[in-house]
């Protein structure tokens, strides 16, 4: 059979009969209407959401001054008197290592009577060389040391060494500043 009677006789068997349920005249399917103040008022709503998000993302990404916090800001020594003493009866200062998961050990070091005035944190990494070496302390000379450098002394109060910030809360507790260093 020639392809053009296969059209027709499909046509004729698809097509419903006149006065069966469908008609003739009836359209199969409206077209939608498009309603333009929707269609604008929905893409007015989303350019201002995808703006309102850019913008949010541009605010928390920040000014790409990017700080890393491990751990706490202070570092709780203990009981000022308790420490105190056991510094004078020692005659050594505190070493306390690597505080917060960070490369940077302290010696915490009191001078004097008062157990209330005069305490020092120290960091204890080498001035010269901080990845390699470490201060050491000279209990007979009473002086901190450049282990990587034994001819360089500095005082037991760490002058001339980055220091930090100690205070002493109201219960009579040391806690040491991390993020505040003291000028000599």
């Amino acid at each position: 059979m020639p392809d053009g009677i296969i059209v027709e006789l499909f046509l004729e068997k698809s097509l419903p009969e006149r006065g069966s349920e469908y008609d003739e005249d009836m359209p199969i399917g409206e077209p939608t209407k498009l309603n333009l103040p929707r269609t604008i008022f929905f893409v007015v709503v989303s350019l201002g959401i995808g703006i309102g998000l850019l913008f949010a993302v541009i605010k928390l990404a920040g000014d790409g001054d990017v700080q890393i916090k491990l751990g706490e800001d202070f570092f709780p020594v203990g009981d000022a008197e308790q420490r105190a003493e056991r510094i004078r009866k020692d005659k050594t200062p505190l070493l306390f290592p690597s505080l917060n998961g960070v490369s940077r050990p302290i010696y915490v070091q009191h001078l004097g009577d008062n157990y209330l005035d005069n305490w020092f944190a120290i960091d204890a990494r080498s001035p010269s060389e901080p990845e390699k070496c470490n201060l050491g302390w000279d209990s007979e000379l009473q002086l901190f040391f450049d282990e990587c450098d034994a001819d360089t002394t500095y005082p037991p109060s760490g002058e001339g060494l980055v220091r930090y910030a100690v205070m002493i809360n109201e219960d009579e507790s040391l806690r040491v500043d991390l993020n505040k260093l003291v000028d000599d």
